[in-house]
């Protein structure tokens, strides 16, 4: 990798390192990731003019180092490789650091969250099918979570129109890690979608890191028009990183104990849930019936 880099890059590395996810070195302190993809040359593209606009509006994002050619990627065997440049470290993600992508319209498709969300239940129900004494946790807590995920649809498929029409901001793909670190900035993570869909992610991310603040909850919740509403609550009953881990291990890339995390903390999500619908009081919303 190091003579590749030198090849099409003309860059000198001394050292790659690599984290749980990524590959990444340092030319004079500053930080490089090393993003190897199969996404297509147009997207690439894309992603490329994104990163420049938003940095050009001090929305300091990775962003891509042309290589000797002048292009923001190379081709590396059957894929494709990038080089990003780190411009602002993530370490802690404030609420505000997430609204900066709000209302930004980028030239993305559609994230279509009813059909992707459909999509994931139906493909984990397919593959559990395949086990029977194998991945016993899993088995044993996964009806409640497809259970959350099927009302977290209906409830989402009652303001279709709205989900389609209002897919306004830069939002960013979760993962079971949540946000973790080089994924706020990270262009590969960038979906179109409803601000909605990051900011209950930030919400669940600071639940799983023991720093709900009720307060911002509150002022959060009481800015919200009867779609928002919807829509964020809809998104915080979705178990996307339980479901995103789910697929890890049924793949052998994860433990399964890892799945521990969110049985243990199921009670205390379902007072989260229904702290957010005592203080939403949506009609639509009190219609759901198990949580009370």
């Amino acid at each position: 990798m190091k003579n590749y880099i030198y090849k099409y890059y003309n860059i000198n590395v001394d050292k790659i390192y690599k984290d749980e996810n990524n590959y990444y070195f340092y030319i004079n302190d500053e930080k490089i990731y090393i993003v190897i993809y199969k996404d297509d040359e147009t997207k690439i593209n894309t992603l490329f003019k994104i990163c420049n606009d938003l940095y050009y509006k001090n929305i300091f994002v990775n962003t891509f180092i042309l290589n000797n050619a002048n292009q923001c990627y190379t081709r590396y065997n059957d894929c494709f490789i990038s080089l990003l440049k780190v411009n602002s470290e993530e370490t802690i993600f404030t609420f505000s650091d997430i609204s900066k992508f709000f209302n930004i319209v980028v030239p993305l498709d559609n994230y279509d969250i009813i059909t992707e969300w459909s999509n994931e239940i139906d493909i984990i129900e397919k593959e559990l099918l395949e086990y029977n004494k194998e991945f016993l946790i899993i088995q044993n807590s996964v009806d409640y979570y497809i259970g959350l995920g099927e009302n977290a649809i209906q409830l989402l498929s009652n303001i279709k129109y709205y989900v389609k029409e209002n897919n306004n901001s830069i939002g960013h793909k979760l993962t079971f890690r949540l946000f973790e670190r080089n994924t706020l900035n990270n262009p590969f993570m960038f979906i179109k979608t409803n601000k909605m869909y990051d900011i209950s992610n930030y919400i669940k991310n600071c639940f799983f890191k023991k720093e709900i603040d009720y307060e911002e909850i509150d002022n959060i919740l009481k800015k919200l028009n009867k779609y928002e509403e919807i829509f964020l609550f809809s998104c915080l009953m979705y178990p996307s990183s339980y479901f995103d881990l789910v697929k890890k291990i049924l793949l052998r890339e994860e433990s399964e104990e890892k799945i521990q995390k969110y049985i243990k903390t199921q009670k205390y999500y379902y007072e989260l849930l229904l702290y957010c619908k005592n203080h939403i009081n949506n009609k639509m919303i009190n219609k759901i019936n198990w949580l009370k």
